[in-house]
């Protein structure tokens, strides 16, 4: 999938959860971060190991 592709995606989930455009901004900011800091596999394992908190 293009990164295009995927934000659009990303977009409407965060419309449908009735995200504000400014939460929207920060995590469609902080996942473009994370894009450039880990690779595909190295996202996945990090993901596994820490569970999410609640």
């Amino acid at each position: 999938m293009k990164e295009t592709t995927f934000f659009c995606y990303l977009e409407q989930a965060l419309k449908n959860l009735k995200a504000t455009k400014a939460l929207r901004f920060n995590i469609e900011g902080e996942v473009k971060r994370l894009m450039k800091v880990y690779s595909e596999a190295e996202i996945c394992e990090k993901v596994k190991e820490e569970p999410f908190k609640k």
